[in-house]
């Protein structure tokens, strides 16, 4: 039986954590001994798991240099944690390449270190070259959520493959048994899930909403990856339409994929580029229409025209366009959605599962 630890560093609902619950499932399965560590902050996906859990110092402030800060002191904890924990002939994967401190502390413990890599835009470059240099020297292997990541992000010298994140079984289940609809109650729903970030869009999102406001048929819901206070300060004295609709982190997004009409991603191609896109994937199982951005992994997922439409969210006069467009015809979003759900079908839980346990069983 192989121990495995596996470290993460902010548990939320956002799309790492929830590849990284998927993946301990799948090595549970498969007869691992498993122990997670992640920071103390934050209650996201990973909490739903059954493992040993071990938790380490971390907080995340407004204020960035706070949080660096923060940063650096929680990977001196976790360097020292996984020191006493973690035995020679044991493997660690490093969920993203920020947890530097476990990569340190298994190498020279004698373990084997795995990195599960799903971001490229790390600030500042500094740190981004430091983590890639603890990559290079203490990585067996590195997984990448995309071909264009892989591409990005390898790292010389290092063995990489390339694993499409999948969607939770029963997730896809859902999925699979919701038809798609147009309308929801006589409504065209637009639908955007993001992080709290201005690099994701969510102010080209509002600015969206506004531009459309007097159309009665469209309505905009907008869910974020954080707290009801941090969404009410963000927005504080800022000017929202009557037709959009804000929802703080929520672990049950499979009830806003039920009444969408149209799922956008407007993450900045020259800010923050995705690296793969969970949402875009769960809206297509959905038989959702999507629009992405042009860059990155979901360009693997969306061909522009076939399952969804590829727009730089700079482009506000073609976003305005084309979901005015698709709000007035049922087909074109119909032949999308049996596309899109068509597509969705080949990230299932099983290709996951058998693809990430391979990565082990290599090693």
């Amino acid at each position: 039986m192989k121990t495995l630890h596996f470290v993460h560093l902010l548990n939320d609902y956002s799309g790492s954590p929830r590849v990284l619950n998927q993946t301990i499932t799948a090595l549970q399965r498969h007869g691992a001994e498993c122990t997670l560590h992640v920071g103390r902050s934050g209650h996201g996906v990973l909490d739903e798991l059954q493992v040993r859990t071990c938790r380490f110092a971390y907080k995340r402030f407004d204020n960035r240099w706070l949080t660096l800060l923060a940063y650096a002191g929680s990977q001196v904890a976790l360097f020292f944690s996984l020191l006493h924990q973690v035995r020679p002939g044991s493997i660690v994967l490093v969920n993203t390449m920020l947890p530097f401190g476990a990569a340190l502390a298994a190498r020279l413990r004698g373990a084997k270190v795995v990195y599960h890599v799903h971001e490229t835009s790390i600030r500042p470059a500094l740190l981004k070259a430091f983590l890639r240099r603890v990559i290079a020297g203490c990585a067996s292997k590195v997984v990448y959520v995309s071909k264009y990541l892989q591409v990005q992000e390898g790292v010389a010298g290092v063995p990489a493959v390339t694993v499409y994140n999948g969607l939770a079984e029963g997730f896809q289940q859902q999925a699979m048994a919701t038809p798609y609809q147009h309308l929801h109650d006589g409504r065209f729903n637009v639908l955007m899930l993001a992080s709290l970030k201005g690099y994701k869009g969510v102010d080209e999102f509002v600015a969206l909403a506004t531009a459309l406001a007097a159309d009665s048929v469209l309505k905009f819901t907008l869910v974020l990856n954080a707290s009801p206070q941090e969404v009410d300060a963000y927005f504080a004295g800022k000017a929202l339409p009557q037709n959009l609709m804000l929802s703080p982190a929520s672990s049950e997004v499979a009830k806003f994929y039920r009444k969408a009409s149209l799922v956008l991603n407007l993450s900045h191609v020259d800010g923050w580029v995705e690296t793969f896109g969970l949402t875009i994937l769960e809206a297509m199982a959905f038989g959702i229409p999507t629009i992405v951005p042009p860059v990155g992994g979901p360009v693997e997922l969306v061909s522009d025209g076939v399952e969804g439409y590829q727009i730089d969210s700079r482009n506000h006069e073609q976003l305005v366009r084309t979901v005015t467009r698709l709000s007035q015809d049922p087909q074109v979003c119909q032949a999308l959605s049996e596309r899109a759900r068509r597509k969705a079908s080949e990230f299932s839980t099983a290709n996951f599962q058998k693809n990430i346990v391979m990565v082990f069983d290599d090693l």
